[in-house]
């Protein structure tokens, strides 16, 4: 039979096929190498049931470990301090493999309303910004988008990603993850990764995580995931310019005079030389 694995645990994954739901192992290879992402669509063995093959992707994430998604929405939320090097990462992650990227401002009730317009003056040229709280049912700009998408939510545990889900389901499916009250961080609920229907539409939540590791990508690349940097690019004096060190660039002169906000294009020279350091070491 074929059918889509919903959610994995310690070597077990429930697939969805037939209109039935089976709890499967992985067979030979395909378990020695932990190959089986949430969101896959294989063929198993219904009397067995043994995963046999993981059919084609039309794309894949391995933090979360997803695959065959539409859209990703990374969730952010005033506590825990959000990190917004680590939603870059995940958009150009997204953007490499054809998958939508989406901001959620969640926890909106909360603050001063400051991490709204901190996300707005991030991404609001690239990347379609919607606002949630979960605690008061406030999710109708997230179910405007869901349609028959599947819809991965992503990002740092303790933002709301169960909260956002136990909302559109109006149940429980999970545990609230809470604040550690000393390192003012999440606490990670969420220990897997797991398929919910909402309509027509299928949401994936994922653990919480403080780190991800990009893709190898050369550096001088990593322009084409700004699209915001585009414009002014093409005015800058030198073709291929990195927008780091070279004379009249018009990125960094946009950035002096506001056009594009400071603190984004920091981030980009942050990631540069991270991605330039991880370029250079590839063959060790």
């Amino acid at each position: 039979m074929t059918g889509r694995v919903e959610k994995g645990i310690a070597g077990k994954f429930t697939v969805c096929g037939g209109g039935h739901t089976y709890l499967c192992a992985a067979k030979g290879k395909l378990k020695a190498d932990g190959e089986i992402y949430i969101g896959d669509i294989v063929a198993f063995d219904e009397k067995e049931r043994i995963v046999t093959k993981v059919f084609k992707r039309k794309n894949y994430l391995v933090r979360p470990y997803v695959a065959n998604i539409d859209l990703i929405v990374i969730v952010l939320a005033p506590v825990p301090e959000p990190d917004f090097l680590l939603s870059d990462k995940m958009i150009i992650n997204a953007i490499m493999m054809d998958i939508e990227p989406i901001i959620c401002v969640n926890k909106s009730d909360l603050g001063d309303g400051a991490l709204a317009l901190r996300a707005e003056k991030n991404y609001a040229e690239t990347v379609k910004i919607i606002h949630t709280s979960a605690t008061n049912g406030d999710i109708a700009e997230l179910t405007a988008i869901l349609g028959n998408k599947t819809v991965c939510l992503a990002g740092q545990s303790a933002v709301g990603k169960t909260s956002v889900i136990n909302a559109l389901l109006n149940k429980e499916i999970g545990k609230v993850g809470a604040l550690s009250e000393k390192l003012q961080r999440g606490k990670h609920t969420t220990r897997h990764s797991e398929i919910f229907t909402f309509e027509g539409a299928l949401i994936i939540d994922t653990s919480g995580f403080s780190e991800f590791k990009m893709p190898l990508i050369n550096p001088s690349e990593l322009t084409e995931y700004y699209a915001d940097f585009t414009e002014y690019g093409e005015r800058c004096r030198y073709k291929g310019c990195s927008h780091i060190s070279e004379d009249d660039c018009a990125v960094k002169d946009a950035v002096s005079s506001g056009a594009i906000f400071k603190e984004r294009y920091d981030r980009y020279v942050e990631l540069y030389r991270q991605m330039k350091e991880d370029w250079k070491n590839r063959f060790d």
